[in-house]
């Protein structure tokens, strides 16, 4: 076959519900040069059959025997893709029409252009029904950015030339969560990033991650990028990303309601910093109305 210009990556676990959904968002997209390899993570519910009914050679499902986690199924999809470009789809969300072109040009518009690129979304919380438009930009650099959390979505927005994806190297597929996180910040480190204003996909958010598996990634975060972040963005730079790392663990035990375990961690967020912790605070205070 010959070499497709994007490989599209969903890797995918026990979502035969929301799978077809996301695949048929690919299929809407305005260029035909495209494989999609859909990883299953040893699914038990049927997914596996899905991307065979569509009956279209683009799409390739893989499987792996045992669920081994997100960042080992988008490794695997990312091994065996040929594109050029590879580009990422939650298997729970979906994209919307024109996000692949728009990311390709702008890839390809000359020396200036980015190696790394997501764009904006619309955040859909299943819960609540209610619905947001996003669109992430820089506060200073987008690495000094990305120390408040990794608000871009590149689960299902992000799209990489494939030569910067093999000098990041893959997925940690150690950390339980945030390994989207991890590997944006040593993206960022060596190469231009940018996001698109122009909504590329709906991101449905469903049950927020438990705190036993954010406090192991918390963990590892810290010691993986501590000296990375001082390097790069310096003494204050390191306290904003310890406040961050503090903030994600008081929002998963909110969502427990541990209540004064979350206190406690917006109290280790604010000794940290108390302008990142103030910004937090105030949006979660804009949100409540």
């Amino acid at each position: 076959m010959e070499e497709p210009l994007v490989s599209v990556v969903i890797p995918v676990f026990n979502r035969a519900h929301t799978l077809r959904r996301a695949i048929e968002s690919v299929l809407t997209q305005d260029i035909a040069s495209w494989e999609l390899i859909v990883v299953d993570d040893g699914s038990t519910d049927g997914s596996l059959d899905i991307p065979d009914s569509f009956g279209d050679a683009r799409i390739r499902p893989v499987r792996h025997e045992t669920n081994r986690g997100a960042a080992a199924a988008r490794n695997t999809g990312v091994e065996a893709s040929r594109g050029r470009y590879i580009a990422f789809l939650d298997s729970d969300d979906e994209w919307l029409p024109g996000k692949l072109r728009a990311q390709i040009d702008a890839l390809e518009r000359g020396p200036d252009a980015p190696q790394a690129l997501c764009t904006g979304f619309i955040l859909h919380r299943e819960e609540t029904g209610r619905c947001m438009k996003r669109w992430p930009k820089p506060e200073g650099t987008w690495f000094e950015t990305i120390l408040d959390g990794c608000y871009v979505s590149p689960g299902s927005t992000l799209m990489v030339r494939r030569d910067c994806f093999a000098a990041v190297g893959p997925l940690d597929e150690t950390l339980p969560r945030l390994e989207d996180w991890d590997w944006l910040l040593r993206c960022m480190e060596r190469f231009t990033f940018d996001c698109l204003p122009v909504l590329g996909a709906v991101v449905h958010v469903g049950r927020p991650a438990r705190s036993g598996p954010v406090a192991v990634a918390i963990g590892r975060l810290e010691g993986l990028h501590a000296d990375r972040v001082l390097r790069v963005a310096g003494p204050e730079g390191l306290r904003r990303f310890r406040a961050s790392l503090a903030i994600e663990q008081a929002v998963a035990a909110v969502h427990e309601d541990a209540h004064a375990k979350a206190l406690s961690h917006i109290g280790r967020a604010f000794s940290w910093s108390p302008t990142r912790t103030a910004r937090f605070l105030a949006r979660c205070a804009v949100r409540a109305f």
